[in-house]
């Protein structure tokens, strides 16, 4: 097997890089030679198409965002990039669009879309390629393996609902990352979908502590990993550190990105932290993996569907709160959760691996 992976460009999320890390070491562990897609870097031009995209959605009173400028993205992605360089097989960078070209030259026979929010249009101006428009007419497996819409609502307009949906139909397998997914795959795209985990779960704790065995132990404190800074959060975090009686550490998405902040000492944080909070999906998934009690900040603006199914799984929707944090923090039975875990493991890795090999 020779497979290429569509993900979301691996620029500067440190959840995103490591779902495709995982994603990758699961397949080659099955056997596998694996390339994710190179996007390249991140310029002007793409920078262009998704600010007149926003000006477009924002004028038919659609949901999008503006993207960071190349400049500020290029500052924060270098130290994450060579985590990229050093553990992700990665294609030559494609041009300014994705191309047939980089299937044929390293004669990928199966392409996979996922993870990570790889079918949500506002954070992907060409939607139709997370389809795989760009392979029509090539002899491929289309695969899509926790593919995720970030929400419980339907963001496509009626031309690419059309559109994803034939595209959608010439997928060998579908498996989306939230329960409502499934629903969503089923009601506007008419096809099948399985629940799967997010691949960074398919990986054990051990697993991502090898990654960061070389960086020093940190004594016991409070780690906060907040996307969405506000100063209600911090002092939320504050009082709370304080109830604990630990020191806190947070990490915001908008801080500068230093030469030593590596995917490294982000795994780190996880590792030694007595507690974390967070309101980010991949800042939850890794306080389950290295089981630490931890509570998330609700994120509507990002999409609370992810959480919720999330939560739901493991049975720790009490884990997450809206506003104050309490002050007195309820353990979590990890027994429970991990048994959940494993065998949610075994059912994603099946539905996987009976898919390739069929």
């Amino acid at each position: 097997m020779r497979i290429g992976i569509l993900t979301q460009p691996l620029h500067c999320n440190y959840g995103g890089i490591l779902q495709n890390y995982a994603l990758q070491q699961v397949l080659k562990d099955m056997g596998a030679e694996v390339w994710t897609i190179d996007y390249g870097r991140y310029n002007w031009f793409d920078w262009a198409n998704n600010a007149w995209r926003v000006i477009i959605l924002k004028m038919l009173g659609r949901k999008a965002y503006f993207a960071e400028t190349p400049t500020r993205r290029k500052s924060k992605e270098m130290p994450l990039r060579r985590f990229v360089n050093r553990f992700i097989r990665t294609t030559e960078p494609r041009t300014n669009k994705l191309e047939q070209r980089l299937i044929k030259k390293y004669a990928i026979d199966t392409l996979i879309v996922g993870s990570d929010q790889v079918w949500r249009p506002i954070y992907n101006y060409s939607i139709e390629d997370c389809f795989l428009k760009f392979v029509s007419g090539l002899k491929v497996k289309r695969v899509a393996y926790a593919a995720s819409f970030g929400t419980n609502d339907w963001e496509f307009s009626q031309q690419q609902t059309e559109k994803c949906a034939e595209l959608a139909k010439r997928f060998d397998g579908i498996s989306v990352r939230e329960k409502s997914g499934v629903e969503l795959c089923a009601k506007y795209l008419g096809v099948l979908a399985t629940h799967v985990l997010d691949p960074t779960l398919l990986l054990s704790a051990e697993d991502y502590t090898r990654l960061c065995e070389d960086v020093p132990k940190h004594l016991q404190f409070v780690f906060a990993y907040i996307l969405d800074e506000s100063e209600e959060k911090k002092r939320s975090i504050k009082d709370f550190a304080e109830s604990q009686g630990l020191p806190y550490l947070i990490k915001g998405a908008d801080d500068a990105i230093g030469d030593d902040d590596t995917i490294e000492l982000w795994l780190s944080y996880f590792r030694d932290a007595a507690f974390v909070i967070t309101d980010s999906f991949h800042g939850t998934v890794f306080s389950i993996i290295f089981n630490k009690n931890f509570y998330v900040f609700g994120n509507m603006k990002r999409g609370n569907s992810r959480f919720d199914s999330l939560l739901d799984m493991f049975g720790l929707k009490d884990r997450m709160i809206e506003n104050a944090l309490p002050k007195i923090a309820n353990n979590i039975n990890w027994k429970i959760v991990d048994d959940i875990k494993e065998n949610a493991i075994l059912k994603s890795k099946s539905w996987l691996k009976d898919l390739l090999l069929k």
